[in-house]
């Protein structure tokens, strides 16, 4: 079980539901994430701030929590599943077969090429036979695709302008 929280209150909630004193503090892109896990009661406890690595360590130290750089993963399959890491989302714009033009969908840990995004596209549309035997040329020729790639980063920017008209 995940508990996403406020930085503010993330020391109350490793104290009331974590029996272990000791976070986990790493950067990603512009945000400090801390996390703190008792794997036996499958518990873990998020947040993040925009404090640097340092000054949220010390808080969380003047709180009565123990802090190393770190994290814990979701899935334990390393860094591409820790929390509050962003992924890179893709949209391709392509000319369908209906009035309206068709957009699909993705997300990847990390940054694929335009080249990468068309073949997951084209496999997907073969595997669920939208396209049946069409070659990969074919299929670009005529979808026509436009590939969007956000970047963590820009998403990140995104939020914070959305934030800021609030």
């Amino acid at each position: 079980m995940i508990l996403h929280v406020d930085f503010e209150h993330f020391a109350e909630a490793v104290k009331r539901h974590i029996k272990t004193p000791h976070a986990y503090v790493s950067r990603l892109e512009s945000k400090t994430h801390v996390s703190a896990a008792d794997p036996l009661v499958n518990v873990l406890v998020s947040a993040s701030t925009l404090l640097g690595m340092e000054e949220a360590q010390q808080k969380l130290i003047a709180s009565g929590l123990e802090a190393s750089h770190g994290g814990w993963a979701e899935g334990g399959h390393g860094p591409s599943d820790s929390l509050g890491e962003l992924p890179y989302v893709v949209a391709v714009g392509y000319r369908s077969g209906d009035e309206m033009p068709g957009v699909w969908l993705d997300a990847y840990a990390e940054i694929p090429t335009p080249g990468i995004v068309l073949k997951s596209i084209y496999d997907e549309f073969r595997q669920t036979g939208e396209i049946g035997d069409l070659a990969f040329e074919e299929f670009v020729r005529i979808a026509n695709p436009n590939v969007v790639i956000v970047s963590p980063p820009e998403m990140e920017r995104f939020l914070a302008e959305k934030r800021d008209c609030d």
